[in-house]
């Protein structure tokens, strides 16, 4: 082509020529016209030259990968393109060109990407030429098989952007191939897993996880966002109705818990107001007061009140009765229950203070026979000079209270017989007497006790 250019260009410089070396006119001038032809003559070549330069660039396709920037002949000389007629489709493509340029890329394990350099993009323009075309179809389903493995590869070791997007590419060419449809497949049900578990855990309340996993979903290539967009309104619908009913549980456990609450305070009131204090057993107002719940400020409000009722028993029991042994307890124990309640020590002490004065006073109070105290010092009483001449016998009964010291205080006189007779010699002689200190309750006290001195002549 470039020779038909440049003959074309050279024909006007030949005729030129011609007239010139036929006219005489012509040999006088030939110093002015040589140079005119021989520029011709250059002009025509360098445009030659420049057109074969451009074309040769434009045939040649632009690749970034270095073993991919080599000569293409035009004319196939591969042994696999043997009988290979070469075709143009027009657009400046060439068969057998990009069927080589597949070859070359495949060698080099470009199989997919980058996309504009990859065996399967010089493939699909082999086919966009000529669709029949069984070598090209035949070389790229091997490509493909090899393709397939790594797109199971990716699948396998969940790298699904990777995956999708060799099987986009190859989707193009081959639609129905089995690593297209093997990648749709494994992201389809991958997708309906998660939006299953989503569902699943929404239904279980756990709604932090529901959007984890949705959100995961929607990560993965190719999903449709409308979808999701209805898969989180029915979660929102399914979290709707669960805060309806837990609204619904919570306002009739409330109602349960009012109930509940209310008959505790009566009944707690009601043992309070009957006097059963700290008894009986499971229906006294301590062991009410006792039960674990969260009524804090019925709770407090009913302890100050047994607190209350339990010092102001424990005051009237001792106040107002004979305390024996039994009532003894029950005041210690009204008064133990009180602190354990947590009621002020001040008036705890002060009642408890009040019982041992009770107490001590009363055990002072109570006459006890001489032989319960220890006596230290003893003398025998004299026995009166008129009833010993008489030959009177008799016996005397005697009060007496045993201080603290140990001496003997408050004598009086109980009964005796013969009445008077022996009275004063049975007074003077427990004057006499020293027992050891009564201890009663931790304390040093007073106690009176009654002793028969008996008056005999031997």
């Amino acid at each position: 082509m470039f020779a038909i250019v440049a003959l074309v260009a050279l024909i006007p410089a030949i005729r030129l020529a011609n007239e010139q070396s036929c006219s005489p006119m012509t040999e006088l001038k030939d110093n002015s016209s040589l140079p005119l032809l021989l520029s011709i003559t250059g002009a025509v070549i360098v445009v030659a030259v420049g057109g074969w330069f451009l074309l040769n660039q434009q045939s040649v396709e632009p690749n970034t990968n270095a073993e991919l920037l080599i000569d293409v002949p035009t004319a196939s000389t591969d042994a696999g393109n043997k009988g290979v007629q070469s075709i143009d489709d027009g657009d400046g493509l060439n068969v057998d060109t990009e069927l080589r340029k597949a070859r070359l890329a495949a060698d080099a394990e470009i199989l997919v990407l980058p996309t504009t350099q990859s065996a399967l993009f010089y493939y699909s323009r082999v086919l966009s030429i000529e669709p029949e075309h069984a070598i090209a179809h035949a070389e790229l389903d091997a490509i493909l098989t090899n393709v397939a493995q790594r797109v199971s590869q990716h699948l396998a070791a969940e790298e699904y952007d990777e995956a999708y997007e060799i099987a986009v590419l190859v989707a193009r060419q081959e639609p129905e191939h089995a690593l297209v449809l093997e990648a749709q497949t494994m992201l389809d049900a991958l997708t309906e897993d998660l939006v299953q578990r989503s569902i699943t855990s929404a239904q279980d309340g756990n709604y932090a996880l529901a959007d984890e996993r949705l959100a995961t979903a929607l990560a993965l290539p190719g999903r449709n966002p409308s979808y999701f967009d209805a898969i989180r309104d029915s979660i929102a619908e399914i979290r709707a109705v669960h805060e309806a009913a837990e609204r619904d549980r919570a306002g009739q456990a409330q109602l349960a818990e009012d109930d509940a609450r209310a008959a505790w305070v009566e009944q707690t009131r009601a043992a309070i107001a009957a006097g059963n204090l700290i008894g009986p057993a499971g229906t006294s107002a301590k062991d009410l007061l006792a039960e674990l719940n969260s009524w804090v400020i019925e709770r407090t409000q009913l302890t100050n009140e047994l607190l209350t009722a339990l010092l102001d028993t424990a005051e009237n029991r001792i106040n107002n009765q004979q305390l024996d042994n039994q009532q003894l307890d029950y005041v210690d124990d009204l008064l133990n229950s009180a602190a354990d309640f947590g009621g002020d020590p001040d008036k705890i002490g002060a009642v408890r203070a009040t019982l041992e004065t009770v107490l001590t006073e009363e055990q002072s109070n109570r006459i006890v026979p001489v032989n319960k105290l220890v006596s230290t010092k003893t003398e025998a009483p004299l026995y009166p000079p008129r009833a010993e001449e008489r030959n009177v016998s008799g016996w005397v009964e005697v009060y007496f209270t045993v201080m603290p010291n140990g001496k003997t205080a408050d004598i009086v006189i109980a009964n005796s017989d013969p009445e008077t007779t022996f009275d004063r010699a049975a007074m003077k002689a427990v004057e006499k007497w020293e027992f050891e200190p009564v201890e009663y309750r931790g304390r040093i006290i007073s106690q009176r006790a009654i002793t028969r001195l008996v008056f005999l002549i031997e």
